[in-house]
Protein backbone atom coordinates (compact mmCIF):
# COMPACT_ATOMS: atom_id res chain seq x y z
CA UNK A 1 0.00 0.00 0.00
CA UNK A 2 2.76 2.83 1.08
CA UNK A 3 4.56 1.52 -2.16
CA UNK A 4 1.28 2.36 -4.25
CA UNK A 5 1.04 5.45 -2.55
CA UNK A 6 4.69 6.62 -3.47
CA UNK A 7 4.16 5.70 -6.90
CA UNK A 8 0.97 7.83 -7.30
CA UNK A 9 2.99 11.05 -5.70
CA UNK A 10 5.47 10.25 -8.32
CA UNK A 11 3.17 10.19 -11.01
CA UNK A 12 1.27 13.25 -9.86
CA UNK A 13 4.77 15.34 -9.78
CA UNK A 14 5.52 14.60 -12.81
CA UNK A 15 2.12 15.92 -14.46
CA UNK A 16 2.74 19.05 -12.25
CA UNK A 17 6.32 19.71 -13.63
CA UNK A 18 5.35 18.38 -17.52
CA UNK A 19 2.14 21.49 -17.12
CA UNK A 20 4.18 24.04 -15.63
CA UNK A 21 7.02 23.59 -18.29
CA UNK A 22 4.36 23.07 -21.29
CA UNK A 23 3.65 26.55 -22.05
CA UNK A 24 7.64 28.09 -21.43
CA UNK A 25 8.60 25.34 -24.41
CA UNK A 26 5.54 26.42 -26.98
CA UNK A 27 6.62 30.01 -26.50
CA UNK A 28 10.25 29.27 -27.03
CA UNK A 29 9.40 26.96 -30.08
CA UNK A 30 6.51 29.50 -31.32
CA UNK A 31 8.89 32.17 -31.10
CA UNK A 32 11.45 30.48 -33.77
CA UNK A 33 8.01 30.15 -35.94
CA UNK A 34 6.28 33.03 -35.43
CA UNK A 35 8.77 35.89 -34.95
CA UNK A 36 9.45 36.50 -38.83
CA UNK A 37 5.59 37.13 -39.01
CA UNK A 38 5.46 39.22 -35.95
CA UNK A 39 8.19 41.49 -37.32
CA UNK A 40 6.70 42.04 -40.57
CA UNK A 41 3.11 42.62 -38.98
CA UNK A 42 4.39 45.30 -36.57
CA UNK A 43 6.56 46.66 -39.90
CA UNK A 44 3.46 46.74 -42.23
CA UNK A 45 1.36 48.59 -39.45
CA UNK A 46 3.68 50.85 -39.65
CA UNK A 47 3.06 51.15 -43.32
CA UNK A 48 -0.79 50.80 -43.59
CA UNK A 49 -2.17 54.89 -45.27
CA UNK A 50 -5.52 54.99 -42.98
CA UNK A 51 -8.30 57.28 -44.67
CA UNK A 52 -8.14 60.56 -43.23
CA UNK A 53 -11.00 61.98 -41.77
CA UNK A 54 -11.91 65.80 -43.04
CA UNK A 55 -11.20 68.58 -40.66
CA UNK A 56 -14.15 69.22 -38.77
CA UNK A 57 -12.84 72.69 -37.47
CA UNK A 58 -12.71 73.97 -41.51
CA UNK A 59 -15.47 76.24 -42.80
CA UNK A 60 -18.11 73.70 -44.67
CA UNK A 61 -19.27 74.60 -48.26
CA UNK A 62 -22.17 72.58 -50.30
CA UNK A 63 -22.18 73.27 -54.18
CA UNK A 64 -25.14 72.49 -54.87
CA UNK A 65 -26.09 72.41 -58.60
CA UNK A 66 -25.95 70.80 -62.36
CA UNK A 67 -23.59 68.71 -64.19
CA UNK A 68 -21.42 71.95 -64.33
CA UNK A 69 -21.24 71.79 -60.48
CA UNK A 70 -21.17 67.56 -60.66
CA UNK A 71 -18.48 67.63 -63.83
CA UNK A 72 -19.85 66.27 -66.25
CA UNK A 73 -17.49 64.10 -68.07
CA UNK A 74 -14.43 64.73 -65.52
CA UNK A 75 -13.31 62.66 -62.81
CA UNK A 76 -14.43 64.12 -59.15
CA UNK A 77 -10.88 65.42 -58.51
CA UNK A 78 -10.88 67.80 -61.69
CA UNK A 79 -14.90 69.01 -61.15
CA UNK A 80 -15.39 72.71 -60.15
CA UNK A 81 -15.86 71.75 -56.39
CA UNK A 82 -12.62 70.21 -56.13
CA UNK A 83 -10.85 73.00 -58.20
CA UNK A 84 -11.97 75.75 -55.95
CA UNK A 85 -11.37 73.60 -52.72
CA UNK A 86 -7.51 73.35 -54.14
CA UNK A 87 -7.40 76.92 -54.97
CA UNK A 88 -8.69 78.18 -51.59
CA UNK A 89 -6.22 76.20 -49.60
CA UNK A 90 -3.76 77.28 -51.30
CA UNK A 91 -4.56 80.63 -50.43
CA UNK A 92 -4.46 79.63 -46.77
CA UNK A 93 -7.99 79.00 -45.87
CA UNK A 94 -9.13 75.81 -43.66
CA UNK A 95 -12.17 74.65 -45.94
CA UNK A 96 -13.83 71.60 -47.43
CA UNK A 97 -16.00 72.19 -50.48
CA UNK A 98 -18.60 69.18 -51.07
CA UNK A 99 -19.80 67.89 -54.50
CA UNK A 100 -23.57 68.37 -54.58
CA UNK A 101 -23.86 68.58 -57.95
CA UNK A 102 -26.22 65.98 -59.91
CA UNK A 103 -25.89 66.08 -64.37
CA UNK A 104 -29.31 67.24 -65.59
CA UNK A 105 -30.75 68.62 -62.50
CA UNK A 106 -33.32 71.47 -62.24
CA UNK A 107 -34.41 73.74 -59.43
CA UNK A 108 -36.84 71.28 -58.51
CA UNK A 109 -34.12 68.68 -58.17
CA UNK A 110 -32.40 70.55 -56.26
CA UNK A 111 -35.00 71.13 -53.67
CA UNK A 112 -36.61 67.66 -53.48
CA UNK A 113 -32.81 66.58 -52.12
CA UNK A 114 -32.00 69.68 -50.51
CA UNK A 115 -32.00 67.58 -46.98
CA UNK A 116 -29.74 64.91 -48.08
CA UNK A 117 -27.84 66.87 -50.41
CA UNK A 118 -27.13 70.11 -48.21
CA UNK A 119 -28.84 69.84 -44.55
CA UNK A 120 -27.43 66.15 -43.95
CA UNK A 121 -23.94 67.86 -44.61
CA UNK A 122 -24.92 70.60 -41.76
CA UNK A 123 -22.46 73.38 -44.11
CA UNK A 124 -21.59 76.78 -43.25
CA UNK A 125 -22.50 78.42 -46.44
CA UNK A 126 -24.14 76.97 -50.10
CA UNK A 127 -23.31 77.54 -53.51
CA UNK A 128 -26.43 77.66 -55.28
CA UNK A 129 -25.81 76.93 -58.93
CA UNK A 130 -28.91 76.05 -60.44
CA UNK A 131 -31.60 77.27 -63.21
CA UNK A 132 -29.89 76.30 -66.59
CA UNK A 133 -31.52 73.13 -67.03
CA UNK A 134 -35.07 74.90 -66.51
CA UNK A 135 -34.20 77.62 -69.08
CA UNK A 136 -32.66 74.93 -71.57
CA UNK A 137 -35.98 72.52 -70.45
CA UNK A 138 -38.54 75.18 -71.30
CA UNK A 139 -39.57 75.21 -67.42
CA UNK A 140 -41.76 78.41 -66.48
CA UNK A 141 -39.49 81.24 -65.05
CA UNK A 142 -41.63 82.03 -62.55
CA UNK A 143 -41.38 78.03 -61.41
CA UNK A 144 -37.90 78.52 -61.24
CA UNK A 145 -38.13 81.32 -58.76
CA UNK A 146 -40.28 79.75 -56.55
CA UNK A 147 -38.09 76.67 -56.45
CA UNK A 148 -34.98 78.72 -55.62
CA UNK A 149 -36.56 80.72 -53.21
CA UNK A 150 -37.70 77.46 -51.16
CA UNK A 151 -33.98 76.56 -51.09
CA UNK A 152 -32.93 79.53 -49.82
CA UNK A 153 -35.45 79.82 -47.18
CA UNK A 154 -34.73 76.18 -46.07
CA UNK A 155 -31.08 77.10 -46.20
CA UNK A 156 -31.64 80.03 -44.26
CA UNK A 157 -33.52 78.89 -41.58
CA UNK A 158 -30.55 76.17 -40.93
CA UNK A 159 -28.57 79.20 -40.98
CA UNK A 160 -26.32 78.56 -43.45
CA UNK A 161 -24.79 81.67 -45.85
CA UNK A 162 -26.04 81.44 -49.08
CA UNK A 163 -23.90 82.66 -52.66
CA UNK A 164 -26.15 82.28 -55.07
CA UNK A 165 -24.97 81.79 -58.65
CA UNK A 166 -26.36 81.98 -62.65
CA UNK A 167 -25.42 80.95 -65.80
CA UNK A 168 -25.97 83.36 -68.58
CA UNK A 169 -28.26 82.37 -71.31
CA UNK A 170 -27.07 81.88 -74.58
CA UNK A 171 -29.94 83.20 -76.09
CA UNK A 172 -30.22 86.61 -76.51
CA UNK A 173 -33.69 88.52 -75.20
CA UNK A 174 -34.91 89.24 -78.71
CA UNK A 175 -34.18 85.52 -79.77
CA UNK A 176 -35.83 84.33 -76.64
CA UNK A 177 -37.94 86.69 -74.01
CA UNK A 178 -37.35 83.48 -71.60
CA UNK A 179 -33.76 84.62 -71.61
CA UNK A 180 -34.18 87.84 -69.73
CA UNK A 181 -36.70 86.45 -67.29
CA UNK A 182 -34.32 83.73 -66.44
CA UNK A 183 -31.84 86.43 -66.32
CA UNK A 184 -33.80 88.64 -63.67
CA UNK A 185 -34.75 85.95 -61.13
CA UNK A 186 -31.34 85.71 -59.53
CA UNK A 187 -30.60 88.99 -58.36
CA UNK A 188 -33.96 89.88 -57.36
CA UNK A 189 -33.73 87.13 -55.14
CA UNK A 190 -29.93 88.18 -54.19
CA UNK A 191 -31.91 91.72 -53.44
CA UNK A 192 -34.79 90.55 -51.75
CA UNK A 193 -33.14 88.21 -48.88
CA UNK A 194 -29.79 90.19 -49.08
CA UNK A 195 -27.85 86.97 -50.08
CA UNK A 196 -24.69 87.50 -52.67
CA UNK A 197 -24.88 86.85 -56.01
CA UNK A 198 -21.83 85.53 -58.32
CA UNK A 199 -23.20 86.00 -62.29
CA UNK A 200 -22.02 84.39 -65.22
CA UNK A 201 -20.25 81.30 -64.15
CA UNK A 202 -19.15 79.43 -67.54
CA UNK A 203 -18.85 83.68 -68.95
CA UNK A 204 -14.59 83.29 -69.03
CA UNK A 205 -15.09 80.64 -71.64
CA UNK A 206 -18.37 80.96 -73.27
CA UNK A 207 -15.70 82.18 -76.72
CA UNK A 208 -13.58 79.15 -76.72
CA UNK A 209 -14.40 76.20 -77.94
CA UNK A 210 -11.11 74.49 -76.86
CA UNK A 211 -11.92 74.96 -73.31
CA UNK A 212 -15.61 73.33 -73.92
CA UNK A 213 -16.46 69.57 -74.80
CA UNK A 214 -17.87 68.95 -77.87
CA UNK A 215 -21.14 69.60 -76.81
CA UNK A 216 -20.19 73.28 -76.71
CA UNK A 217 -21.89 73.68 -72.92
CA UNK A 218 -19.59 71.84 -70.18
CA UNK A 219 -16.33 72.89 -69.42
CA UNK A 220 -12.97 70.70 -69.87
CA UNK A 221 -10.53 70.36 -67.06
CA UNK A 222 -8.58 72.78 -68.67
CA UNK A 223 -12.12 74.83 -68.82
CA UNK A 224 -12.31 74.07 -65.03
CA UNK A 225 -8.89 75.53 -64.30
CA UNK A 226 -10.06 79.03 -65.78
CA UNK A 227 -14.11 79.43 -64.12
CA UNK A 228 -12.57 78.13 -60.90
CA UNK A 229 -10.41 81.06 -59.75
CA UNK A 230 -13.24 83.88 -60.16
CA UNK A 231 -15.58 81.98 -58.27
CA UNK A 232 -13.01 80.93 -55.82
CA UNK A 233 -12.02 84.94 -55.57
CA UNK A 234 -15.99 85.30 -55.08
CA UNK A 235 -16.02 82.75 -51.90
CA UNK A 236 -12.58 84.07 -50.45
CA UNK A 237 -14.42 87.88 -51.05
CA UNK A 238 -17.47 86.06 -48.39
CA UNK A 239 -15.39 84.56 -46.32
CA UNK A 240 -13.44 87.57 -45.82
CA UNK A 241 -15.99 90.24 -44.94
CA UNK A 242 -17.64 86.99 -43.11
CA UNK A 243 -14.64 86.22 -40.22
Amino acid sequence: MRRLLQHIVVVAALIFFATCSGPERVRESGDEDLGPIAAQSESASEDIAFPVEPDQTAFKIVMLGDSLTAGFGLPPSQALPAEVERILRSSGHSINVINAGVSGDTSAGGLARYDWSVASSDPDMLVLALGANDYLGGIDPNQTKKNLTAIIDRALSDDVEILLVNVSARSSAESDPRAALFADIYPDLAQTYKIALYSGLVDPIFDQPDLLMQDGLHPTAKGVQMIAPPLSMAVAEFLKNNE
